[in-house]
């Protein structure tokens, strides 16, 4: 079974650009535990607004990597553009 997550990121005022510059894609094949993918979009009504599509082999692989990514102080540049941070976890229903 796979995971989508998608995380919204409601960036500060005039701080979207710089949200989707830290940000980055990483292809399906990748080093990341769990990890088949990760896709950034820039909202085109709201440019402060970033929408991350990930696919994943189970929540729990992804908290293990936010653990990992917020313990080396991964998560500090995001957060200090953005206002709030959503994430919402989907398995597709014909799986």
């Amino acid at each position: 079974m796979t995971i989508t997550l998608l995380v919204t990121i409601s960036g500060k005022a005039g701080h979207g650009k710089a949200l989707a510059g830290i940000l980055k894609s990483v292809p399906a094949e990748n080093d990341i535990d769990g990890c088949f993918g990760i896709s950034v979009f820039l909202n085109n009504d709201n440019p402060d607004e970033v929408l991350i599509i990930e696919k994943w082999s189970s929540i729990e692989a992804h908290k293990k990597f936010l653990t990992g990514l917020s313990e080396i102080g991964g998560l500090d540049e995001m957060m200090m553009h953005a206002t709030a941070v959503d994430r919402t976890y989907f398995t597709g229903v014909n799986e």
